[in-house]
This record gives C-alpha cells, structure tokens and sequence, in this order.
C-alpha cells in the first residue's frame, strides 16, 4: 500500500497547492508572489504543475484577472482543508511561545464596550504570555477583505437571518467560516420622559416618531426596513450615528425626540449607565420580528480552522459570551 502512495504521490508538492489557494484568492501571480514572498515565475511554475497534474486550465486569464475554472472551483474548498490540517499537524509538535505574538481583532464597537472588555487580560491568560500586541480595529465595509487577505486573524459582527438579505451568513465569501455567538432581536429604547410612553405603544407610535440610525458598512437601513418597505412603511430617520451606543446615549437626552433601535443584549449595559432609559419591544408581529433577528458571529478564514493561535482567540471570544448568555 505505501508503494502505491508513493507512485501516487511522485511529482505532488504541497507548494501547488499553497499557490493554487493564494492564486485564488488573489486572483493573480504578481498578487500571490507578493503574499508568499517568492518571485512571480515560482508561482508560474507551480501554475504549470499543477495545470499537468489535473490536465486542466485551473485558471483563466481574463483583461483584469484571473479568473477559476468550474474545477478549480470544485477543488479549492476541499485544497483549503487538506492545507489547514497540514497546518495543525505541523503545530502538534508543542504549544509555541506566545510572547510578542501579534493579534489582530476587528470588532462592531459596541461589542469592546459592552461585552468585551476583559479580551485583552483573557488572551494574556489563555496564551499564557506577558507580552502580546493586540490590534482591535472598528467592523468596517472592507473587514471581510481584510479576513481573507490575512491582515487580521479574527471578526465578530453582526449577521441578519433573513435569507433575502445580502448580509445573511449563506452570502459570505466561500473562505470565510462562521461560528454563531448568539441571536438577538432588537429594542426600542427611550427616556423616560419620552412623549411616546404617554401613548399606547403600537405600531402606529413606533413609526410615528422619527428615528437614530446607525452606519453600517456606509448603509443606514437594514432589514427592518426592507420588511416594512414591504408591508408600505418607511422609518424618518433624521440622524444616523455610528454605532448603537452612540443612538442609546443620544436618546438619553431628556430633550431628545427620536427613538433608538439596539440590541437586547445591550440592556444591562445601558441601564447601568443611563438611568433614565425605557427598553420596548418592537411592536411587530412574530413573523417579522423573526425576520429581524439578528446573527452574533465570530468569523475567520477557512485555512485558519486547525490554527492553534486562531483557535484560541475563537475560544477566548465565544468563553466570553457564553459566560453571559
């Protein structure tokens, strides 16, 4: 049987397989000799192996770049496995020494301050290392990009559960793996003075008044306004923020007139901080309100599955979580 491996294998290099799937997500030679740090002509031969191995094309090159046939589709989730768990096999060996180990997070903001706070002392604990530099940047539009290129280890956002949106987890890049933190659907949240709470708390209030939007990924609306679009409804939103945080503490002010949607979740934290706020549900049926649902996920590459530094940060992610929920 190792005979016929070996006659099986003669002429297989894993480094075919490493360039096919920067190949792929660079989508050129130049970019994909950029990324493993060899000349463009490496990448090229191991190209031509690989086009002989497979007695196909592989990829195709188009005026912008280049582009993956029906095959190479085929091929490359089950090539981003076979390289991921190279990748854990290598690191069996021992649990490396993580002092002065780089880690680059990218976070929705409102999650550093309501839920992870500890994040920076807890990887400190789990990798057992004094010295560790932690970048957290802010979710952004090019986040998803930045996951696949490398530039960070790991993200966590938000998802929303209608299958017709374009957020939805089904829509994400065939690289990009997802674990599901939690599921919330959203609140109302105003002062306590607030005119609206002197009036039945219906649909006709919650669309009445104006509204906070908040940005995200440069879009203001999301799919609670694609499902009253739908039934002949549009929200006044009249100031869009950042983040949810800053809509709850703009609603705070006791001369403020528009209403705050946020997570749930985000509750505790408020009340703690602003007194004076009132959580409502939104008032719509159950059918939309499960539309509305939205999906806490942390994301990472899919060659990052069996690494050892990606998994623990996954894990000190979702430990922080589940000791909430």
């Amino acid at each position: 049987m190792v005979i016929v491996m070996d006659s099986l294998l003669k002429g297989f290099d894993f480094k075919m397989l490493e360039s096919f799937s920067v190949i792929y997500v660079e989508r050129s030679v130049r970019g994909a000799s950029k990324r493993l740090g060899v000349n463009p002509s490496t990448i090229s031969k191991n190209l031509a192996k690989l086009r002989s191995w497979y007695d196909d094309e592989i990829f195709i090159q188009t005026p912008n770049e280049l582009i993956p046939t029906p095959f190479a589709e085929q091929l490359y989730p089950m090539i981003e496995d076979l390289l991921s768990t190279a990748k854990f096999i290598s690191q069996m060996k021992s649990m490396p020494d993580w002092n002065g180990e780089r880690i680059n997070l990218i976070l929705e903001e409102h999650f550093l301050t309501v839920l992870l706070t500890n994040i920076s002392s807890d990887l400190h604990k789990l990798m057992d290392a004094q010295c560790l530099e932690i970048n957290i940047s802010n979710w952004n539009y090019n986040s998803i990009s930045e996951i696949i290129h490398g530039k960070s280890d790991v993200g966590v956002c938000g998802l929303e559960s209608c299958i017709e949106s374009r957020y939805h987890p089904d829509k994400l890049p065939i690289n990009i793996c997802y674990d599901v933190l939690f599921r919330d659907v959203p609140s109302v949240y105003v002062h306590k003075d607030h005119p609206i709470l002197s009036e039945e708390w219906c649909f006709n209030s919650f669309i009445k008044y104006e509204h906070i939007g908040i940005s995200w990924e440069n879009k203001k609306e999301w799919v609670l306004d694609t499902c009253l679009n739908q039934i002949g409804y549009k929200r006044k939103i009249t100031l869009v923020v950042a983040n949810f945080i800053h809509a709850v503490q703009l609603a705070a002010n006791p001369d403020e007139h528009r209403i705050a949607i946020a997570p749930t979740y985000c509750w505790p934290y408020i009340i703690n901080n602003l007194e004076n706020m009132v959580k409502l549900d939104i008032p719509l049926s159950d059918n939309i309100l499960k539309r509305i649902e939205v999906l806490y996920v942390v994301l990472y590459h899919k060659r990052m599955k069996y690494n050892i530094k990606n998994e623990i940060i996954r894990g000190c992610i979702q430990n922080s979580f589940s000791s909430r929920f």
